[in-house]
């Protein structure tokens, strides 16, 4: 038995000895691989330097993860990354691959791992980012990154590239992550909104995108043409309204606290909506239990004037929410389809956070068969 265990170690080492060979001579094809990570605007931020990009003449190939696992080909077509299995880092050398085979220059790439060693595996051992793309640092997956905002700053600093250039538009955690490059070489830069750009959802996401483009030599008006058509993520922030005359908001994929109250505070402030109109809908994943505390968090600072549960720890979610904020009307709900989307009359806006997974899938093809865009 020993001499098998033996030849099956050998096997196994040269085939992943094969691999990193072949990861190592695709990569020296490529000009650049862009390597995108945060924790809020992955996929908005990939797909806006990956229009910018084309904009500025690039051949570029770009993959992101985001709601729905997406690649656009040197074409500028989208297609679905068809999974057989679970989600695995190994796709990250699939994609260098596909990007050689089309014979791209650039491969912008969302960062698919949570776990900061295997962020860093992706990084040093698999794409060798020379660009590397930090959106900003929120309080969300603290059970893999940990508690504080440092520790996750920290954690994402594993995909920071060696002797290379780091971009981030979190100007609060711009010290440290400057800090944490210059131990492997690498220069960071702070991208920030000067106020003069176009409507945009997130400016920062913007501004940090133009930053990239503007690093590879497109300049800022081309770039820019490119990405006001990008291709957005199937599961976006968006608007709809609902038969009844009510607004449904969809941030299913906006899950850490900091960012969701920014969302709707932002527009409320644009759309003059009132938090005595709010109807906070709440869609939690039974693998993800500390984004239920978040959501409470999320409940007892916007103050809603009821929240509707949907999902898994409904009862603990509760129970947690009336003891922060004992006013609040709570409705429980087991399934998508008994939400009464319809009869939101004209004034209430109804915001869905937490999650797309599961129930929210379902709730968000009611709202398209059912509602209408709405794109103010």
């Amino acid at each position: 038995m020993a001499w098998i265990a033996a030849g099956l170690l050998v096997v196994i080492l040269a085939y992943l000895a094969l691999e990193r060979r072949h990861a190592l001579q695709n990569r020296k094809k490529l000009q650049h691989v862009i390597y995108v990570n945060g924790i809020r605007g992955k996929s908005t931020v990939t797909r806006l330097i990956d229009a910018g990009l084309r904009a500025g003449g690039f051949r570029v190939f770009c993959k992101t993860t985001g709601t729905v696992p997406m690649m656009i080909g040197t074409d500028d077509t989208a297609r679905p990354l068809i999974r057989r299995g679970r989600a695995n880092i190994r796709e990250q050398l699939d994609m260098l691959r596909l990007a050689v085979r089309e014979d791209a220059k650039i491969l912008v790439l969302e960062c698919m791992a949570v776990d900061p060693a295997l962020q860093r595996v992706t990084q040093h051992e698999m794409v060798r980012a020379d660009i590397g793309v930090i959106t900003n640092v929120r309080l969300d997956h603290t059970a893999e990154m940990g508690e504080t905002l440092e520790e996750i700053c920290d954690a994402l600093s594993n995909t920071i590239p060696q002797n290379g250039v780091l971009f981030t538009a979190d100007e609060r955690f711009f010290s440290q992550l400057a800090r944490n490059g210059e131990q492997i070489g690498c220069r960071t830069e702070l991208a920030r909104p000067k106020g003069n750009e176009p409507e945009f959802e997130f400016p920062e996401n913007l501004a940090l995108a133009l930053s990239v483009c503007r690093y590879l030599g497109v300049p800022e008006e081309t770039a820019l043409k490119g990405m006001l058509h990008y291709q957005r993520d199937p599961y976006a922030l968006s608007l709809h309204y609902l038969p009844g005359g009510g607004i449904f908001v969809n941030g299913l994929s906006i899950n850490d606290p900091q960012s969701t109250q920014m969302v709707f505070e932002r527009l409320a402030k644009r759309l003059g909506w009132d938090r005595g109109d709010l109807i906070l809908l709440i869609n939690n994943r039974p693998d993800r239990g500390y984004r239920t505390e978040h959501m409470v968090m999320v409940a007892q600072a916007l103050q809603p004037a009821q929240v509707w549960l949907l999902g898994a720890s409904q009862k603990t979610a509760a129970r947690a929410i009336l003891k922060k904020a004992p006013q609040l009307e709570i409705c429980r709900f087991s399934q998508a389809g008994e939400l009464p989307l319809v009869h939101v009359p004209r004034g209430k806006v109804v915001f869905a956070v937490g999650n797309v997974a599961g129930p929210g899938h379902q709730v968000m093809r009611r709202v398209r068969e059912e509602g209408e865009e709405y794109v103010p």
